[in-house]
């Protein structure tokens, strides 16, 4: 009867020092790696087809922004400092070598313009410049047009890939992905984003080449307001 107490006196003994020490902690929760943004969405892929914006047209955008160009001078005059010593005469021109003659010396200085009535070389320079006009204009055209047609898909490719790094990260949650495959996803979706962020700037520098090209005033507003209605959203 002794022992029998003796065992039950040493279990209840051992069940109140076990009931007295700590429990283990609780185990960490799993690694989950954060989407780029941040956004809560689903991994739902964006429904429609690609919205493709629309574009200025270019022989619009060309002819309105030519003719903003700062207005060309029609007489292009060379302004030279000229001095000659001659003799005057009474009558005589002094600074007429021809009418000038014999006579009390003076020494005459002046500025003289000098307007050329033609000039093959001043033509050929005036078509030179006007090719190069055209020539920027045209690029300044392309260009935005470009960056707007690539911007639209980039952003739609984005879209795709934001779906993507959810699944993703859903695969990795329950195990059947490991972590690698979100990273993946992640550095795409940094890459597009990246993208992104390049077609904004050459949107906004296209738009500033055409403002620059024309007068200020009212013909760079009118470039610039045609400009901003395919643009908007964008910068």
């Amino acid at each position: 009867m002794s022992r029998f107490l003796a065992v039950l006196w040493g279990l209840t003994f051992a069940a109140l020092a076990r009931a007295d020490a700590p429990l283990p902690p609780p185990p960490a929760p799993p690694f989950a790696l954060p989407l780029l943004d941040g956004e809560a969405r689903t991994h739902e892929p964006p429904p429609g087809r690609m919205e493709r914006g629309a574009l200025p047209d270019p022989r619009a955008l060309f002819d309105l922004a030519m003719g903003c160009y700062p207005a060309r001078s029609l007489f292009r005059a060379e302004i030279a400092l000229e001095g000659r010593v001659a003799r005057r005469q009474a009558g005589a021109d002094a600074l007429n070598p021809a009418e000038a003659a014999a006579g009390s010396g003076a020494s005459y200085v002046g500025v003289v313009a000098r307007i050329p009535l033609y000039s093959a070389l001043e033509i050929d320079r005036e078509r030179e410049r006007e090719f190069q006009r055209r020539k920027a204009v045209a690029g300044a055209v392309g260009a935005l047009t470009q960056t707007l047609a690539e911007r639209a898909v980039v952003a739609r490719k984005l879209s795709l890939f934001r779906a993507l790094e959810k699944r993703a990260q859903e695969r990795v949650a329950i195990g059947v992905a490991e972590t690698g495959e979100q990273v993946q996803y992640l550095k795409d979706v940094a890459e597009l984003e990246g993208r992104l962020n390049e077609a904004r700037a050459k949107v906004v520098e296209a738009r500033m080449t055409f403002v620059g090209l024309c007068a200020e005033g009212m013909p760079a507003d009118r470039v610039d307001a045609y400009i901003r209605q395919f643009t908007r959203g964008i910068e």
